[in-house]
């Protein structure tokens, strides 16, 4: 069966297991969490499964519309391939693969579904039996490209938004933290958070220095220097240059960081994961872009603000960047200054829209 045209929703049995998947990077998933609640409700008695990597997992696993939320661990070739075989035994009656990549194709046809689902431009689509063409949906963000499949399915959307679930013991374990750090409810607070995977996407960690110095002395702001797992050498390195001022760094699972991040006054971070949580938990960001164009990564909040400053070679890929950016001298963040955040900072205060 090859349905690149039309596809029958009527051919989803009423009580249907259906498995999403979704690989890739936290900010990836976050847009495809669009898509979980107009699936229930256009099919309101089937099993949604949702598979993520094990950076993303705290984000779906308290999903109210997610029914059972599956972690792939990149572990060695046997592990994958009892995965794999857990897929097949699974039995769903539809697989839809939004990942797009080899392996998100390889689950999808591992599980054998009556309809495997994909777009049919997709670079293994063969592995589909169900491929979607996507023609007249306006496709300018990725977050497009995720509501179009689902759309072509049949689902019926009254709304088009991420949405991030915490659950309460987060929430519980986030006041905690703040209340042993001293900062309480009734205190302001912003957050910076310093981290990137790419040397080339780091701003000068001096600079994260002098605006949580800025931050506690010009706005009166108690300054939360956040973390995730592995990012806690980058959080030292901005700590080192901060000089009489106090600060709290508080390292987080991703649930409690959202919910630390909820009750900020705005948080300052480079285009990654992160940034898109901030702003679709509805907490302003101040996004810092090198190597990447925001016109398609862009965050989508209101009052958010975007700083980038495309020069010669910017955006850039790994045949196009200077060498120096690879030792962290990259020029497009180096030409962002701490007064560039700043202004940001007072648009958000002042709740001026974004650029």
């Amino acid at each position: 069966m090859d349905m690149a045209e039309a596809f029958d929703k009527t051919k989803i049995p009423p009580q249907a297991k259906i498995l999403l998947i979704k690989l890739r990077s936290i900010g990836d998933v976050i847009y495809n969490t669009a898509v979980y609640r107009p699936l229930k409700q256009s099919f309101p008695d089937a099993h949604l499964t949702v598979l993520v990597e094990r950076a993303s997992y705290d984000l779906v696993r308290d999903h109210p519309d997610v029914d059972e939320a599956l972690c792939f661990d990149k572990g060695s070739l046997w592990d994958q391939l009892k995965f794999y075989w857990m897929l097949f035994k699974g039995r769903y009656d539809v697989a839809i693969d939004m990942h797009e990549g080899t392996r998100g194709a390889i689950m999808c046809f591992a599980t054998q579904a009556p309809l495997r689902v994909g777009h049919k431009l997709a670079r293994r689509s063969f592995l589909y039996n169900v491929k979607l063409e996507l023609d007249g949906f306006q496709l300018d963000y990725p977050l497009d490209y995720q509501v179009a499949l689902i759309k072509k399915m049949g689902a019926v959307f009254d709304k088009i938004a991420p949405a991030i679930h915490l659950s309460d013991a987060s929430r519980d374990r986030a006041r905690k933290l703040l209340l042993e750090n001293g900062i309480r409810p009734e205190d302001p607070y912003c957050i910076i958070h310093p981290g990137t995977r790419k040397i080339y996407n780091q701003w000068p960690f001096d600079r994260f220095a002098r605006l949580a110095e800025r931050f506690a002395v010009d706005y009166g702001l108690k300054v939360v220097i956040t973390c995730g797992p592995g990012e806690e050498d980058l959080a030292q390195a901005v700590i080192r240059e901060i000089k009489d001022t106090s600060f709290v760094l508080i390292t987080a699972s991703l649930q409690e960081l959202g919910a630390i991040t909820e009750g900020a006054e705005f948080s300052v971070c480079h285009n990654g994961g992160y940034m898109h949580l901030s702003s679709v938990l509805g907490t302003p960001v101040i996004a810092l872009f090198g190597s990447v164009h925001p016109r398609v990564w862009k965050p989508l909040g209101q009052r958010d603000v975007i700083l980038y400053k495309q020069v010669e070679c910017s955006p850039c890929n790994h045949k196009t960047r200077k060498k120096e950016c690879y030792q962290g001298d990259t020029e497009c963040l180096q030409k962002i200054t701490v007064d560039d955040v700043l202004e940001g900072v007072n648009r958000i205060l002042e709740g001026t829209s974004k650029s």
